[in-house]
């Protein structure tokens, strides 16, 4: 174990650069944090709009218009390292990034070009340990298979396009393009904002019905 850790709801040590399944709660410590993450970097002024609730919203939009359950446990787990390592906004990343380039021209003389990624890498390196001890403690495969992975993207970026219209003010500039472009679920409903124990209690309750295993061992 290294020592960079973080102490987890239930008293667990979180080994944030080696993480392991032993180390993982997801009955407790992942649902839990989860549901007390906020989207958008909590800049949705009905209250604070877990992660936990959009991880819960999309498996049963999934399920409802597709039906597939490989892309629906793929999806309830898309955002599970978030319960360690926060929900860092797209915008801050981007920041964060660009910051790390002009440190490096300032600190050290060196073109920003040097730097250019480099935050972006860490964090994408960081998210895949975790996830990788997140899969294991559900029994999930990572990576996920390609088809799997883009199928989760793509209902990452619906979800996002009906959180933007029912959780927040008219957009003062255009988003990305991506975002701009895919519709939301059709068989979603106007979102409102849960209180997390109900977030939590939601997505613990997907949790056994998409994994049954871990269901008999939590009864």
């Amino acid at each position: 174990m290294t020592d960079i850790w973080m102490q987890t709801g239930t008293g667990r040590a979180f080994d944030l650069l080696a993480p392991t399944a032993d180390m993982v709660d997801l009955e407790h410590d992942v649902a839990e944090a989860l549901a007390r993450e906020p989207r958008f970097g909590g800049h949705v002024r009905s209250g604070p709009y877990s992660v936990a609730q959009h991880c819960v919203l999309g498996v049963d939009a999934i399920i409802a218009e597709t039906g597939s359950i490989d892309t629906a446990r793929a999806f309830l787990l898309h955002d599970g390292h978030e319960s360690y390592c926060k929900d860092i906004t797209t915008p801050l990343a981007a920041a964060l990034d660009r910051r790390v380039e002009q440190v490096i021209a300032e600190r050290w003389g060196m073109p920003p070009e040097f730097g250019r990624g480099v935050f972006d890498e860490a964090l994408r390196g960081l998210k895949s340990d975790i996830n990788i001890a997140i899969h294991a403690a559900a029994g999930h495969p990572w990576p996920l298979p390609p088809d799997i992975a883009a199928r989760v993207h793509h209902w990452d970026l619906a979800m996002l396009t009906a959180e933007r219209r029912d959780m927040l003010c008219k957009p003062p500039k255009p988003w990305h393009p991506s975002v701009e472009r895919v519709p939301p679920p059709a068989r979603l409903g106007r979102i409102k904002v849960w209180p997390w124990p109900k977030a939590a209690d939601e997505w613990r309750a997907r949790l056994h019905t998409l994994f049954p295993h871990l269901a008999a061992k939590a009864a």
